[in-house]
């Protein structure tokens, strides 16, 4: 039986909202309404019973660190690829934010997260597990409800502790504050470094106005497509590769950064999989 949403009557209203919304001939105040509604999570309810079978789910679950632990792992020179939703989408065959349905790269990342962590690479998922007064509880809920079946149906977990994939965020944002010392420490994995940084031309990266990359010995970039990165995967580890493994690499590039961290981590390479970090942070700076 599928996990499905329960029809409240603040659900309802949501429903009517976004109908309405779409119906506004102005693209601009179309955007502008939708971003003053609820997110879908903040709305959804489930039954008992739905409840009952996800906490049942969850226990074939791996167990996920604590942000600031899968930090300090981080920090000990250990490179780390991130296993989240948009990874999951794939995996289970549909698409993402970055990339269409792929099943090479589902295969790939199925292929990691069976095979865990290990010396040269931390692999992070999804803490489902999160208690509900977590921030972010009712999002991995909404996720977990609709993906984690499948995935479980698919992916057979290490019994070990993963990290956790949103630690880059929980140790540098909270409560829509970027915190500075949690940036900092982020900022020492490449301080005094050399740093190749792969990512599409429009990030804002290029230009990086949060000064991330200010305390770095050496700064190159390495431009990728904005989407389906990985129909150039081969080229791109080519390309990284005429780096020598002195260069520590920052990827802003989905699921294909999952992948690259796990592969080049293994050849010597430090590799972080940092995902949409700086996007959120200077987000926060432009409010």
């Amino acid at each position: 039986m599928a996990i499905k949403y329960k029809i409240t009557p603040k659900y309802v209203a949501w429903r009517i909202e976004k109908i309405l919304c779409n119906l506004v001939p102005s693209k601009n105040l179309r955007k502008k309404l939708k971003a003053s509604m609820p997110r879908k999570w903040d709305v959804i309810s489930f039954s008992p019973q739905d409840m009952e079978k996800y906490r049942q789910i969850l226990q074939y679950y791996p167990d996920v660190l604590t942000s600031e632990e899968t930090l300090e792992i981080a920090l000990k020179t250990r490179s780390f690829s991130r296993i989240g939703d948009g990874e999951f989408n794939i995996i289970v065959g549909t698409r993402n934010s970055f990339n269409d349905a792929d099943q090479k790269l589902a295969l790939r990342l199925k292929e990691i997260c069976e095979n865990g962590s290990d010396e040269h690479c931390l692999i992070c998922l999804n803490n489902y597990k999160l208690p509900p007064n977590h921030p972010t509880y009712k999002w991995f809920l909404h996720h977990g409800t609709r993906r984690l079946e499948d995935v479980l149906a698919r992916v057979t977990f290490k019994k070990q502790k993963y990290g956790d994939a949103y630690f880059v965020i929980r140790t540098t944002q909270k409560d829509g504050v970027l915190l500075q010392e949690g940036i900092n420490r982020l900022k020492s994995l490449w301080n005094g470094q050399k740093i190749l940084i792969v990512c599409n031309k429009k990030s804002p990266l290029v230009q990086d106005p949060l000064n991330i990359f200010d305390g770095v010995s050496q700064k190159e970039f390495l431009y990728i497509p904005d989407r389906n990165a990985f129909g150039s995967y081969d080229e791109l580890v080519e390309d990284i590769k005429k780096y020598d493994t002195s260069w520590r690499v920052y990827m802003e590039a989905g699921a294909t950064a999952s992948v690259l961290a796990w592969d080049l981590s293994h050849l010597g390479y430090q590799m972080f999989d940092m995902g949409d970090f700086y996007k959120r942070s200077l987000a926060i700076l432009e409010r």
